[in-house]
């Protein structure tokens, strides 16, 4: 690996931290991220630091603390504690990450923290603008020219689409062409800070290739933390209390955007098909997707992971990029027309070097197998292919794309919401299930009893339809118990629950009352009928032979007590009073018999 690539790659690790002990498991983290860096395995989360390209995604959509950007202000407080003269470049869209601080007390106030001198990088756009100029120019190009100083861009391309690095036109960052200028210009032992509205910064500067051009960049957030911890002494305030001055600023006559130079878009169109703008990773990809198939071939692609860096995350997020534009075009509106325009301006500056270099860094990674990735949809519960939904909700666009990330060890199942919904279904029924049911017999229990009674009570009572319970009671349950064991018991419970569901009728609630005495509700059934079909089932309780685990086989009877529905007993609990008499009366009479309640 070449110096570039090992300084690159020890520096990911640095631009965010896990704090997963604040993480509040939104997993927006996982949803936003457009390289699918994060890796979310048994509730542990963690950047995958070959696929993260720095955008800062996982940052801004984290609603708790879970994510945080490396703090490099310590940096910038020893630069100012050192006595070294230290120069502060502001990224241009100053003005609206720095609001509501007024522009002209920006320079005072970053004066009054200890910074020698303040720029911005207007100056280095125009520089860099230039330089895109004379490489637009050039005739008979036979491939597209990618045209990005966004270095989350830049290492999509790297990481991506390495097929496309030779495309990178190689120039530099408009920071570095204005810290280059400092540099050319400022005594040796000058420090410079950089301020940027891309988080991505704070690491491209510790590239090898950069390496001595700045010392410490930070975002715009971090330079607001500054600002507002710094104590300001009396000859600060002083200071202040005296009107201060802007320096005339130099126009943006050549650059538009990041230095992407204007005369190549007046030169064209908005039809022109051989220049294109693309803002966002969603589309770039797109846009890069079709290039490598051939499906396009513009001659200039112009890149940027955001809306501009105007709407970079270190950018005052709490305003929208529309009024934030809005207030750059009113200080703009404010400015004095240049005493000297750009091209004049850059003549008289020193020589500066503006080439770059870019390096493939794809991404080595396994590709699942076909088998492999329907296993994994299998273990989803997706029986093929054709049953997959692709809702998107995961992350993912696919869920075979879901499913190769599983194989691969990023992901679970537990990404997939409409998975964990039907999961978390049939875990309710199963406890509803478990609530309602007894586990032995496999019929209703006692709760499932006192809710279906009631609402067939209330049926009789509003449609003046039949009905009629039976309590059953079997003999001699407990010899049974204490001569075979409890295990035998259950065997016998289990096999009584069975006979109920063979003799009564469908419509019919056969329920487990408690211990070994069993409820049945039978619906639309007047007291005669009831009374046969409780004969039928004691009957059937004598022709049945039980077979125990040990081998040993018993009988057992049944004591049955009929209650119906009547004037007299026309509320639930009456009606099971009355059945449960009944049953009394049965058991006390000789066992293995009917009785029919009164009333």
């Amino acid at each position: 690996m070449s110096t570039t690539a090992a300084t690159k790659r020890a520096a990911f690790d640095l631009i965010t931290v896990r704090q997963m002990a604040a993480c509040s498991e939104c997993v927006n983290c996982v949803r936003h991220c457009p390289s699918r860096a994060i890796r979310n395995v048994a509730g542990v989360r963690e950047i995958i630091a070959e696929r993260c390209v720095a955008c800062g995604a996982c940052v801004a959509e984290c609603r708790s603390p879970g994510f945080a950007v490396r703090d490099d202000l310590p940096a910038v407080r020893a630069l100012l504690a050192s006595g070294r003269r230290v120069v502060v470049i502001l990224a241009s869209e100053f003005i609206a990450a720095l609001h509501p601080i007024e522009p002209a007390d920006i320079e005072h106030r970053l004066e009054a923290v200890g910074f020698a001198s303040v720029e911005t990088t207007v100056l280095g756009e125009e520089l860099v603008a230039a330089a895109y100029e004379r490489v637009h120019a050039v005739a008979g190009q036979t491939f597209p020219r990618l045209r990005s100083t966004c270095p989350v861009v830049v290492q999509w391309v790297e990481r991506f689409y390495p097929q496309l690095v030779p495309a990178l036109t190689p120039i530099v960052p408009p920071y570095i062409a204005q810290a280059r200028l400092v540099r050319a210009i400022s005594p040796a032992d000058t420090a410079i800070v950089y301020v940027s509205p891309c988080w991505a910064r704070k690491d491209e500067v510790l590239e090898a290739q950069f390496e001595g051009i700045v010392d410490v960049a930070i975002g715009f957030d971090e330079l607001v933390n500054l600002l507002e911890e710094t104590a300001v002494d009396a000859a600060a305030e002083a200071l202040e209390a005296t009107p201060h001055v802007r320096r005339p600023q130099l126009a943006k006559e050549l650059s538009l955007i990041d230095g992407f130079p204007r005369r190549t878009l007046l030169e064209r169109d908005m039809t022109d098909a051989g220049m294109v703008t693309v803002r966002g990773l969603a589309d770039i990809d797109r846009i890069l997707t079709a290039i490598v198939r051939g499906e396009i071939a513009p001659h200039v692609v112009d890149m940027l992971n955001c809306e501009g860096c105007i709407d970079g995350p270190a950018v005052n997020p709490a305003v929208s990029v529309f009024a934030k534009r809005n207030l750059i075009a009113a200080e703009r509106e404010r400015q004095p027309p240049p005493v000297v325009d750009s091209r004049t301006f850059l003549s008289a500056m020193p020589a500066i070097e503006l080439r770059r270099s870019f390096e493939p860094h794809p991404i080595v990674t396994r590709t699942p197998t076909r088998e492999e990735i329907d296993l994994v949809l299998a273990a989803g519960e997706f029986a093929s292919r054709a049953e997959t939904i692709d809702c998107g909700v995961c992350g993912f666009e696919t869920c075979v794309d879901l499913a190769a990330a599983i194989c691969l060890g990023d992901a679970t199942w537990e990404r997939c919401f409409p998975l964990q919904r039907k999961r978390m279904q049939r875990a309710h029924d199963e406890l509803t299930e478990f609530a309602l049911v007894d586990p032995v017999t496999g019929l209703g229990n006692r709760r499932s009893f006192d809710s279906r009674l009631a609402d067939e009570v209330s049926r009789a009572e509003r449609y003046g339809s039949a009905l009629s319970l039976a309590m059953v009671d079997l003999d001699g349950f407990k010899e049974i118990n204490d001569k075979h064991g409890h295990t035998a018991g259950d065997t016998v419970l289990a096999r009584v629950g069975e006979l109920l569901g063979e003799v009564m009728r469908a419509s019919d609630v056969s329920t487990r009352y408690g211990g070994d005495e069993f409820a049945i509700i039978l619906p639309d059934t007047g007291k005669t009928d009831a009374w046969l079909a409780a004969e039928k089932l004691r009957a059937v309780f004598i022709d049945t032979l039980i077979e125990l685990p040990g081998g040993d086989k018993v009988t057992v009877t049944g004591s049955v007590g009929v209650a119906s529905y009547s004037e007299v007993n026309s509320t639930a609990p009456r009606l099971l009073e009355a059945a449960d008499a009944a049953l009394y009366r049965a058991k006390h009479r000789g066992r293995n018999r009917v009785e029919l309640a009164f009333g």
